[in-house]
């Protein structure tokens, strides 16, 4: 049943790249309107999506770990994406897009979707996939993520220039939904409230149209037309992201003696395809947009076969 859901979790995603794409090809949206639709998904969608799920569970201290295992996990898959493309020679922006690509985990949609189908909306389990998605991944995407497409992507930035970038994060509207959410986590707010209600009511609509802007993101940028060019790329990416990764998740939680639950989810979430939004930096900051969304879409119909053989590890 899990493989079903997880598979058409993704099949579901790759339908709207497609829309994407063919919206793009129909005319209705341009090349140029990925920015704009980035924008929107950093500034509103996203930032109504976290709030929404850290809020919802009080937040304890000790899931600090499964944040921890996260970040460890992704930092040595961006390591060793780093010695790989360096050996290889890759252009800046390619050796950018495969590190972005290798590193960071879409736990946002397809993480929070394959915990909700497992563990039939158990809310430690959705509170654990939080603590991952927000603090584990979101807190290091939005900070060294945009280190890297920086570096690798924008030549002529200074030293001073990347840095003011990096903690702009920390006043943006991401960070401020992830800080209130924590806090609302601890205070009984009165749901049944008329206006608290209407507030996490219109929270839902918008974070539930994030997923659909980020699809058509990465439909917009997506082209096939360098792909038999990139295809030992395409290989290394799926490697590290789909099969490193989670395994490195599974030797930490193993050596930390982690609960059964903590130990599924940390593998679970490792085990998703590359985050969608990395080709939103990959497309501000110029480090190879369109072989950042071949990357993304190439471990997102790879994760149908590895998601599977993650379950058969975890059980």
């Amino acid at each position: 049943m899990f493989e079903q859901n997880a598979i058409q979790a993704i099949a579901i995603l790759i339908g709207l790249i497609f829309l994407g794409m063919g919206l793009r090809n129909w005319g209705v949206l341009k090349d140029e309107h990925g920015g704009l639709l980035a924008r929107v998904i950093v500034t509103v969608t996203l930032p109504a999506l976290i709030l929404s799920a850290l809020s919802s569970r009080q937040f304890e201290s000790e899931k600090l770990l499964l944040a921890m295992v996260m970040i460890l996990s992704q930092l040595g898959c961006s390591l060793l994406a780093w010695i790989v493309s360096a050996l290889l020679k890759l252009s800046r922006p390619r050796r950018g897009a495969l590190i972005l690509a290798s590193t960071f985990t879409s736990s946002a949609f397809l993480g929070y979707a394959v915990v909700k189908e497992i563990y039939q909306n158990n809310p430690d389990a959705l509170a654990d996939a939080a603590v991952v998605s927000e603090l584990g991944v979101a807190t290091l995407l939005f900070t060294f993520g945009i280190f890297v497409a920086m570096h690798f992507g924008i030549r002529d930035a200074t030293p001073k220039a990347r840095v003011r970038e990096m903690l702009s994060f920390f006043h943006s509207p991401i960070f401020i939904a992830l800080l209130l959410g924590i806090a609302c986590s601890f205070i009984p707010l009165p749901k049944e409230n008329l206006i608290v209600n209407g507030i996490y009511h219109a929270l839902h609509i918008i974070a539930s149209a994030n997923t659909f802007l980020v699809a058509l993101t990465i439909g917009v940028m997506l082209h096939f037309k360098d792909l038999r060019h990139v295809w030992m790329i395409v290989l290394l990416a799926i490697i590290i992201k789909l099969i490193i990764q989670p395994l490195l998740s599974f030797g930490q939680a193993t050596l930390l003696s982690f609960p059964p639950l903590w130990h599924q989810i940390v593998v679970l979430e490792a085990a998703m395809p590359t985050a969608a939004m990395t080709a939103v930096f990959a497309r501000k900051y110029n480090c190879d947009p369109e072989l950042t969304s071949i990357l993304i879409f190439a471990t997102f119909i790879s994760s149908c076969v590895t998601m599977v053989m993650m379950i058969v590890l975890l059980t």
